[in-house]
C-alpha cells in the first residue's frame, strides 16, 4: 500500500487539483451557456436546485477527493507504460464527474463539454489508446446515436415524450467513441436501473421541487465512470 501511495502521489495531487476546478466549472459553464442563449436561470433547475443555489460546502470536499482517487486508480491499473496513454482516461473520468454535477444542478449537458469528449474519444482511438480503430469508433457513435435516437422518436410518437434528452443522446454517442456500441448499451442498462432507484430514494428522503426535472445524465456518468475504471 505504501508503495502504491508513493508511486501514485503525482496522480493523487494532480487529480485533487483538477477536482478543485470541477466544482466552479460546473457552475461557470452552464451559466455561460444560458447567458449566451439569453435564457432565464430559473427555467433550468434539477434536483441540485439550479444555478441560483449556493454550491454545497460538502461538494467542495468530496469532488476533489473522488477525482484524486480516480486518477490514482487509473495510474495503478495502467496497461500502457506511457504516461500520455493513461491521461486521456483520467480526463474522461473527470469530464464525467463535471457533467454529472452540471446535469444534477441544471438538467443540462452542454455541447461545449460533450462534443469535445467525443472528439477526444476519436483521437484516443486514432492514437491506439482504445481497443478499436478510428473507423470503428466513429461508426459506433453513429450506431448509438441512430439506434437510441430512433427509439426515442418512436417512443415520442406513441407517448408524446421521447423519454431521453438530446444531451443524453449526444453523451452516449460520445462515450461510444471510447468503448464502442456494445459498451454503451451496458452503460445505458445500468444507468437506467440506477436512475430509477436513485429517483425513488431521493423522492423518499429529500423530496423534489415541483419545477425541478429529474436528469438522466448523472446516472449515465456514474455508470460510465464505473465502466471506465
Amino acid at each position: 500500500m505504501s508503495r502504491i501511495l508513493w508511486v501514485s502521489w503525482p496522480w493523487w495531487l494532480a487529480g485533487a487539483w483538477v477536482g478543485l476546478w470541477l466544482v466552479p466549472l460546473a457552475r461557470i459553464i452552464p451559466l455561460k451557456v444560458l447567458q449566451r442563449a439569453k435564457a432565464p436561470l430559473h427555467a433550468w433547475k434539477g434536483p441540485g436546485g439550479g444555478l441560483a443555489q449556493p454550491v454545497p460546502l460538502f461538494r467542495r470536499i468530496w469532488v476533489p477527493v473522488l477525482n484524486a482517487i480516480v486518477w490514482a486508480f487509473v495510474a495503478n491499473t495502467a496497461s500502457h507504460p506511457a504516461f500520455w496513454a493513461e491521461l486521456p482516461r483520467a480526463g474522461l473520468a473527470s469530464t464525467l464527474v463535471l457533467l454529472a454535477l452540471i446535469d444534477w444542478d441544471t438538467t443540462m449537458l452542454p455541447d461545449r463539454v460533450v462534443l469535445p469528449l467525443g472528439v477526444a474519444g476519436l483521437f484516443s482511438s486514432y492514437a491506439g489508446f482504445t481497443p478499436h480503430s478510428l473507423s470503428v469508433s466513429a461508426a459506433s457513435a453513429a450506431v448509438v446515436l441512430g439506434l437510441l435516437g430512433g427509439l426515442a422518436w418512436v417512443f415520442k410518437r406513441i407517448k408524446g415524450d421521447s423519454g431521453i434528452g438530446g444531451g443524453d443522446l449526444k453523451l452516449l454517442a460520445a462515450l461510444a467513441t471510447w468503448w464502442g456500441a456494445v459498451g454503451v448499451l451496458y452503460v445505458v442498462l445500468w444507468a437506467s436501473l440506477g436512475s430509477v432507484a436513485w429517483y425513488f430514494v431521493w423522492r423518499r428522503f429529500k423530496g423534489l421541487e415541483r419545477q425541478a426535472e429529474w436528469p438522466f445524465g448523472p446516472a449515465i456518468a456514474v455508470a460510465a465512470l464505473v465502466w471506465c475504471l
